[in-house]
């Protein structure tokens, strides 16, 4: 603390003292005319914080104790108080913005209503486009290929062999006729000469059923020791089951003098009846069925031998060999197809292909269109045949391109066609637009007026390209 300060605090403090010893008669008189005062000591230095304040209330007694206890003016120095803040008129700058944004309100509507009304057109035109088709054969040599040629770079993969069956149901419908039972007579001879039995000789078994032979029996002659016999085919009189005869249930004397006879079991017969069999469609339903399959997994197991920026060739060259287990008209309720494929693939070079393809377009584009013309899209390959020569690892390709070209309107074309026909009518236009090289179709639409703009910059084009 200072000695200014200290020296002010022992002053106030023997003031106080003072006036706790005066006598009490004093002290009431005196307090008759005591004016009580608030004293404030404050030390204020520019560079410091603000210095510590002493703060007392004082009873004054007389002038002669003010003129004691205040301070001279050396003593005392009065340091001025720091200017106050000028307030900031608020008002001002909100009423500057608000009239800046209303002016620029005012103008942005001023520009939107002119813009709104203001005439403007549209034009759609959609260029000529002209497919171009182009039919290449193209071999595929294991080395040295040359583009001048018609080569490409390619190999030949290890050939395989896949099969697949599959069972279907028949739909075919048999119908059989009633049949007699077939089977064979035999005539023995007795006698030393040779005796004849005509044809259709009526025989009948043990169980009753009637046969007659078919053809003549010419018996030739017996010997002491042996017979001489002759079989003949002979049936059933009457159709049906009936008529499958057991082994000599025909058998004994007949028809002649020393004639005998037997039989062999009879067969065949049946009653009238329908029955489900196997027809062609059958079997080429189930083969068309195992091909879809078995060619997803032929090329499924070369294109594990492709490499990469390798195109397989397709349709992959095959030798199927089709066994069912029933032919065709054979009665079964099913039948089971067997498809067994031989196929030999070849890969070629796909970037090699394309280029060689692109040349060819490019060239008939440039001798059918002239300039102007651009292709849109890829390029569409598709391979239409394909002759494999396994023994010397080549391919021969018939190979189809198709490409799409489009006339190309340059920025500067662009420009032209806005100032043709500004101003114009649209049918002028239109006229005018449809005699320009590369138009197909004109669309023109226009906005606040049946004229173009004579603005180029509200003329707007939109080039449609249709592939």
């Amino acid at each position: 603390m200072d000695q200014y300060l200290q020296r002010e605090i022992k002053e106030l403090l023997e003031h106080l003292d003072a006036q706790e010893n005066t006598p009490a008669s004093q002290s009431d008189e005196n307090q008759q005319g005591t004016e009580v005062i608030d004293v404030f000591i404050v030390r204020r230095q520019v560079e410091e914080a603000d210095p510590p304040t002493v703060e007392s209330t004082l009873a004054d007694t007389s002038d002669e104790q003010e003129t004691q206890t205040a301070p001279t003016e050396q003593e005392t120095t009065e340091l001025p108080f720091p200017p106050l803040p000028r307030k900031v008129r608020r008002g001002a700058l909100p009423f500057a913005i608000g009239a800046f944004c209303l002016l620029l309100a005012v103008a942005l509507g001023t520009v939107t209503f002119l813009n709104m009304f203001a005439p403007s057109a549209t034009v759609t035109i959609i260029p000529i486009s002209t497919r171009i088709t182009a039919t290449r054969t193209v071999t595929i040599v294991s080395s040295n290929a040359n583009a001048a040629q018609q080569q490409v770079p390619g190999r030949l993969l290890d050939t395989i062999t896949l099969s697949q069956a599959k069972t279907v149901p028949t739909t075919g419908i048999g119908h059989q006729q009633a049949q007699a039972a077939h089977g064979l007579i035999t005539f023995y001879n007795a006698l030393p000469a040779p005796q004849t039995i005509p044809a259709g000789e009526l025989l009948t078994g043990a169980d009753g059923v009637e046969v007659v032979t078919l053809q003549e029996a010419a018996i030739p002659a017996g010997t002491l020791t042996t017979n001489g016999q002759v079989a003949v085919p002979a049936q059933a009189v009457n159709v049906g089951p009936g008529g499958n005869i057991t082994a000599e249930d025909i058998y004994g004397k007949c028809c002649r003098d020393d004639v005998f006879v037997s039989n062999s079991p009879f067969r065949g017969g049946q009653d009238a009846r329908s029955y489900q069999m196997v027809t062609q469609q059958n079997i080429d339903s189930a083969v068309s069925s195992i091909e879809a399959s078995l060619n997803q997994s032929v090329q499924a197991a070369l294109r594990q031998q492709v490499q990469p920026n390798k195109t397989l060739v397709t349709p992959i060259p095959c030798t199927s060999t089709v066994t069912p287990d029933h032919k065709t008209g054979e009665e079964a309720r099913h039948v089971q197809v067997t498809v067994s494929e031989t196929c030999t693939g070849e890969v070629y070079d796909t970037n090699a292909l394309n280029g060689l393809l692109m040349q060819t377009v490019t060239q008939q584009a440039a001798k059918r269109l002239g300039n102007g013309y651009g292709l849109v899209d890829d390029l569409q390959t598709s391979i239409t045949q394909a002759t494999i020569n396994t023994r010397l690892g080549t391919a021969t390709l018939l190979v189809k391109a198709i490409s799409t070209w489009v006339y190309q309107f340059s920025q500067a074309q662009q420009q032209q066609i806005k100032l043709a026909i500004r101003g114009k009518s649209k049918k002028e236009a239109t006229t005018l637009l449809l005699h320009m090289p590369g138009v197909e179709t004109v669309s023109i639409s226009t906005r606040n007026g049946d004229a173009i703009s004579t603005d180029v910059q509200r003329i707007h084009l939109n080039l449609v390209i249709l592939t």
